[in-house]
């Protein structure tokens, strides 16, 4: 959902002082803002849809009742055209310092702000290296610290409708996140999705406001990325933030530390937001974005040694990333997990243990790797294109027999820290997309009604049956269909991909395979999926292998690599999902086949929590120092995965890989109308 905010290459909407984090406010430019979210409700309306919906959070409501609408509504926030064309940076500054209309400006931020210490604000602009250099630089640094200065004062001073009933926060009012000490807590900073957790992200939000240090530091994830192309605007106080946080880190010889605070799609997309955030603007270099000559506001050093360990707080429904890295199911102070407590501050203090941990320096961190959709070897580009189903809400999106696919929204497919699959899941995946429940329980049922309407309906006309014309090579060794050369084919599989944590929807893990006698009997230990161990833990799987593992643990084999290879007719695609995004994948134009392929292309620095369980991820010491890396076998092929990455937060993979509806029509697919 936070992807559908991000429109990369399009106008910003200037933002008025009332709006810098999104606060209503009666001006024009707060309604385009505001359009690009569900309409907050009044506390009492809150509270009554509440009891309807069993708490959950208003934007899963909104996607419940239809993607498409909060897709529009997003694409008109971010594409009002910029009239001012009179400055070289596109985004006119805020109304409060417009100095020729004095009869409309906002009131200084000083008259509206708590009182804040000169010297200490001045502190802060040294150490965010706001110096001058020249003089026609000074009259934009001038403003620009304006600018920074409204915008900071407007993140301290908004609010955000709490998720409990009657305005109630589930933490309490009258309370604060613990004291953070300089010099003994590693640096932390925090994005933070306010509506998850059935909206306990809006509630820790509000409690980072009242509490010192926290209240600089934790960003609504939702309100930055709306500012993303805001001079002056949250996305800049993030990246000032950050690099502040890598000075103080760097002082104390430790690495600084962010919270993604959402489900398990908010860990790749924080990790989207940095990128975003240390990507060089030789057109504001002398605002802190001079290219280090890597494409990046930091130099490959300090990539290396300062990029922020990342800590998954658990604000989702399934929290397979939070809990493999030991954080638990789910978000600290869930009233489940401490009904029997009897004290009426058990949520704070949960929060503030779990806040605790997370700057404690003896908290342990560890490489965690990433993998990513990258091109061909020898190839520029990919050679594929994919869009989304669509169709109506029910059991079955068919219409007339046929599938219909619409242009692909947000995100596009890069990395998957989590797993990929072809196949069956992936089809059921995307079905569930458009029968998204309101209620966990509700959306286990709908998974279920949908992987049994797969198994009993005809295949579509779209689809091969199955995983016929698959063919998959781990380096130049043939691994699916198996026994390839004595005429296997894939229709006989259900589902091939690779797990890069040893946790799918608490059901499915994946240890090494073995024969019989290993398998069943319970005292022979079995290699499980490692997240740091550099391999892919490559499995397939049809519905009789449930009664060969046996169970639910899946057998895998490590790989380096993988090239997933399509070859059919026109009019025919295959499904595909990555950390539980699924969309349809079809050869790009003029082309009868193509290919899908997978490598390591980051390590990534990340916290561990005290529920973390070596028997599932096996030791998480690689052998190697606590690094982050863009990975390849050489550096040239570092660099490509570099590359790759400032072409996604630029938005360049979107003409790439998004095809359009007649790019979707030439590939003889029905699309909607």
């Amino acid at each position: 959902k936070l992807w559908l905010l991000w429109a990369p290459g399009r106008p910003t909407v200037p933002m008025g002082n009332s709006s810098v984090c999104g606060v209503a406010q009666a001006d024009k430019t707060a309604e385009i803002e505001e359009s690009a979210l569900p309409d907050l409700k009044s506390t009492q309306q809150q509270d009554e849809e509440r009891t309807d919906r069993g708490g959950l959070p208003a934007i899963e409501e909104a996607e419940a009742e239809g993607k498409e609408e909060l897709i529009e509504e997003s694409k008109k926030a971010f594409s009002q055209p910029d009239k001012t064309g009179e400055r070289e940076i596109s985004v006119p500054p805020p109304v409060a310092v417009q100095a020729e209309e004095p009869e409309t400006a906002e009131a200084p931020v000083e008259d509206v702000a708590p009182a804040v210490e000169e010297e200490d604000e001045d502190a802060k602009r040294k150490d965010m290296k706001m110096d001058v250099k020249n003089s026609n630089q000074a009259v934009w640094d001038e403003e620009y610290t304006k600018l920074l200065d409204q915008t900071r004062m407007g993140m301290r001073q908004s609010e955000w409708t709490t998720g409990q009933a009657k305005g109630k926060n589930r933490f309490g009012h009258d309370t604060a996140l613990p004291v953070f000490q300089s010099g003994k807590h590693v640096p932390v900073i925090a994005l933070i999705n306010p509506m998850s957790g059935e909206m306990a992200g809006g509630d820790i939000l509000a409690l980072a406001k009242r509490s010192p240090y926290y209240q600089d530091r934790f960003f609504n994830i939702i309100d930055t990325v709306k500012q993303a192309k805001t001079r002056g605007g949250l996305l800049d106080i993030f990246r000032l933030t950050l690099c502040q946080a890598k000075d103080e880190a760097t002082k104390m010889k430790t690495r600084a530390r962010i919270i993604s605070g959402g489900g398990d799609g908010t860990g790749s997309f924080v990790l989207f937001m940095v990128f975003l955030a240390l990507k060089a603007d030789e057109g504001r270099k002398h605002e802190g974005l001079a290219d280090q000559g890597n494409g990046f506001i930091w130099s490959d050093e300090e990539m290396r040694d300062c990029f922020p360990a990342l800590a998954q707080m658990p604000l989702g429904s399934a929290n397979d990333f939070g809990h493999i890295l030991g954080w638990g199911e789910k978000y600290p102070g869930d009233l489940m997990t401490v009904t029997k407590c009897v004290c009426s501050n058990a949520p704070l203090q949960a929060l503030n243990k779990w806040i605790e941990m997370i700057i404690d320096p003896k908290t342990r961190i560890a490489n965690f790797d990433v993998w990513g959709i990258m091109p061909a070897r020898g190839q520029d580009k990919c050679d594929f294109k994919i869009a989304e189903l669509t169709g109506k809400r029910g059991p079955c999106p068919k219409k007339d027999g046929q599938l219909i696919m619409k242009q692909a929204g947000k995100p596009v497919p890069f990395f998957i820290c989590l797993y990929f699959s072809s196949g069956f899941g992936a089809y059921m995946t995307a079905r569930f997309q458009i029968n998204r429940r309101k209620t966990p329980l509700k959306n286990r049922a709908e998974y279920t009604r949908q992987a049994v309407g797969i198994v009993v309906e005809k295949t579509p006309p779209e689809l091969y049956t199955r995983l016929d014309h698959v063919e998959i090579d781990c380096g130049e060794e043939a691994y699916f269909p198996p026994r390839r050369d004595r005429g296997t084919r894939g229709r006989r599989y259900r589902e091939v991909g690779f797990y890069n944590i040893n946790w799918q929807a608490k059901l499915l893990h994946g240890y090494s395979r073995a024969g019989a006698s290993t398998r069943l009997n319970p005292c022979n230990s079995r290699a499980p999926v490692n997240f740091s161990d550099g391999a892919l833990d490559m499995y397939r799987w049809k519905f009789a292998s449930l009664a060969k593992n046996p169970g639910l643990k899946i057998q895998t084999d490590k790989k380096k690599e993988m090239m997933l290879r399509f070859d059919g007719e026109q009019g025919k695609g295959i499904f595909f999902q990555w950390d539980g995004e699924a969309r349809f994948a079809f050869p790009a134009s003029g082309n009868s086949a193509f290919n899908i392929f997978i490598r390591k292309v980051l390590s990534l620095p990340v916290v561990l929590g005290p529920y973390l369980d070596e028997s599932l991820t096996g030791s998480i010491d690689n052998g190697r120092p606590v690094a982050f890396e863009f990975s390849g076998d050489s550096p040239e092929d570092a660099r490509l995965v570099a590359r790759r990455v400032l072409k996604l937060v630029s938005g360049e993979l979107d003409d790439e890989l998004l095809a359009t509806n007649d790019e979707i029509a030439q590939g003889k697919f029905r699309i909607p109308g």
